[in-house]
């Protein structure tokens, strides 16, 4: 993959992060395009809002980056995707995820192009047996390349499923809590090490790569075979709420640059601490982006 990369597909949920006083945009996928559009990786969003006031905005905001709305569809009856999000002292926030929105009911893209260079989805999107699971399995089937980034919030995943959605997938994102989950519900053996957990993972799903966040103590990489660690960049913490989401963007635009992995670890923490710095998962500013591309390309230059 290289910066020509032609646009692949992200598909997944656009919703509002409820904090009772202020209301943010957000959604993993949702994120990702954003932070990818404004880095100058060419995506097609593929998702659903409401006929009210939250869809409207979204829509608008999308248009005011100049990112393009054509494959989000507005749903007649269910309402755009909230989460109230309240602080929570032993996992910095708690989210409840509320059922029946917008981006459970995803319509296939109306101009899709088989095949789809590469897609990247979640797993909070494909919780009902409905529409949006179907569309996925569309893409999916059309997919060269596919970056997994699961999202286990109770109730909304079951075993028979996110075996489906981890499965043979290029590179699976998680954090530890999350990789814990899977190794207890798939009932694997215990692995002694980080290396050994995520070459254990990726054999048993037939995945490519674990990419392993995690937090303060930064983040690892196993392939299988090879096995790469970075430590987090530092920051001034404002909020953690999209810092995953901004980790996984800096990871696949400088996958598509052609970077080597450890180069990718260092551009994912170093984006993941900048959104660490502010209020909510995206800026409100494209300056925000301008001065960390400027910063990159300095030390691309220089070394």
């Amino acid at each position: 993959m290289n910066a020509d990369m032609p646009p692949g597909v992200i598909f997944g949920e656009c919703l509002v992060d409820d904090f009772g006083a202020v209301q943010r945009l957000g959604g993993a996928p949702f994120n990702v395009a954003q932070h990818l559009h404004a880095l100058g990786v060419a995506s097609v969003f593929v998702s659903r809002v409401g006929r009210d006031a939250s869809g409207q905005h979204i829509l608008q905001h999308m248009r005011d980056w100049g990112m393009s709305t054509n494959e989000v569809t507005v749903d007649a009856l269910l309402p755009t995707g909230r989460v109230r999000v309240t602080a929570d002292a032993r996992q910095g926030h708690h989210f409840e995820i509320l059922p029946h929105q917008a981006y459970d009911a995803i319509a296939t893209p109306s101009s899709m192009i088989a095949p789809i260079p590469w897609l990247y989805h979640g797993s909070l999107a494909l919780r009902e047996d409905g529409p949006s699971r179907a569309t996925w399995r569309q893409l999916r089937a059309h997919a060269r390349w596919r970056f997994v980034d699961i999202n286990l919030r109770d109730p909304w995943w079951n075993p028979e499923l996110l075996a489906e959605v981890i499965r043979d997938s290029s590179i699976l994102k998680c954090n530890m809590e999350e990789l814990e989950q899977i190794i207890r519900t798939y009932e694997l053996p215990p692995a002694s090490t980080l290396r050994e957990a995520t070459q254990m993972v990726a054999r048993h799903f037939h995945v490519q790569a674990v990419l392993l966040t995690r937090g303060a103590a930064g983040a690892v990489c196993g392939d299988g075979t090879n096995f790469y660690e970075a430590e987090a960049t530092p920051t001034v913490v404002q909020d953690t709420v999209g810092a995953g989401d901004a980790f996984v963007a800096g990871w696949l635009w400088s996958l598509f640059r052609g970077d080597a992995i450890a180069r990718r670890l260092q551009r994912a923490g170093e984006l993941a601490a900048a959104i660490c710095a502010i209020s909510g998962a995206v800026p409100d500013q494209p300056a925000f982006y301008r001065t960390i591309m400027a910063r990159w390309a300095k030390e691309d230059r220089f070394g």
